[in-house]
C-alpha cells in the first residue's frame, strides 16, 4: 500500500470561477473575482490532501469485486482533502451566502485533482504493463466503502466510515481497472500484491 500525505495542491481560480458561473447570467451581487480569490486563498489553507492506494491482480477477490471491468489488475484508492477543509468551507458559506456554488465547485475540483494525482502516480506502471486504465469507478456503497477502508487502512490518512459515508466530507474512494491495450500481444503479468 502506498500513502502520500499533505501533498501540495492549489485551487485553480479560472476553473472554479467557470464552474461556479455555469448557467448563470451574472455572478451573485457583491461577488466578484477579488472576493473569489480571497475565499479560495482561505479555503486553500485548510487543504491537507492525502491518498492511500494499492494495485492488485485479479486473484484478489475482495478488491476485484470493486473493479469497474475485469482486467489484468486494478487499483483501489482513497483520497481526502483533510479534516479542516470542510470546516473552512462551512465557515465561508456562513460568511458569504452568495459563495455556496463557488465553494462547492472548489471542493469538486480539489477532489478531482486528488484522484488525478493517484492516477498520475500509477501511470508509468500501467504503461509498463502495456495497459490502459478503465474509467474511474467511484465507490459509494457503504459495505464496499468498509471493504476499501479495511483493506487500505483508511485510519492512516484519518478517513473513516460514518453513517455509510466517508468522513471527513469530500473524501472519495475509487477503483480503476488495468485493461490490456488492444492490438498488443503478450501483456506482462499483473502487479504483485
Amino acid at each position: 500500500m502506498r500513502k502520500i500525505r499533505d501533498f501540495n495542491m492549489r485551487l485553480p481560480f479560472k476553473e472554479i470561477r467557470r464552474r461556479a458561473l455555469r448557467g448563470a447570467e451574472a455572478p451573485p451581487a457583491g461577488f466578484d473575482d477579488a472576493r473569489l480569490i480571497a475565499l479560495l486563498d482561505r479555503a486553500e489553507k485548510g487543504l491537507k490532501p492525502s491518498v492511500l492506494f494499492e494495485s492488485y491482480g485479479p486473484d484478489s477477490p475482495e478488491t476485484a469485486a470493486l473493479s469497474p471491468v475485469p482486467g489484468l489488475a486494478h487499483t483501489v484508492a482513497v483520497a481526502t482533502l483533510g479534516p479542516a477543509f470542510p470546516l473552512i468551507l462551512d465557515e465561508l458559506r456562513t460568511e458569504h451566502a452568495g459563495a455556496a456554488k463557488a465553494l462547492e465547485a472548489a471542493a469538486n475540483v480539489a477532489g478531482e485533482r486528488a484522484v488525478q494525482f493517484v492516477l498520475s502516480l500509477i501511470k508509468d506502471e500501467v504503461e509498463d504493463e502495456r495497459c490502459e486504465l478503465s474509467p474511474i469507478h467511484y465507490i459509494e456503497d457503504p459495505e464496499a466503502l468498509g471493504t476499501v477502508l479495511a483493506k487500505l487502512d483508511g485510519s492512516k490518512i484519518r478517513v473513516s466510515l460514518e453513517a455509510g459515508r466517508l468522513s471527513p466530507a469530500h473524501s472519495r474512494a475509487f477503483c480503476v481497472s488495468w485493461i490490456a491495450r488492444k492490438g498488443r500481444r503478450g501483456a506482462k503479468a499483473a502487479p504483485k500484491k
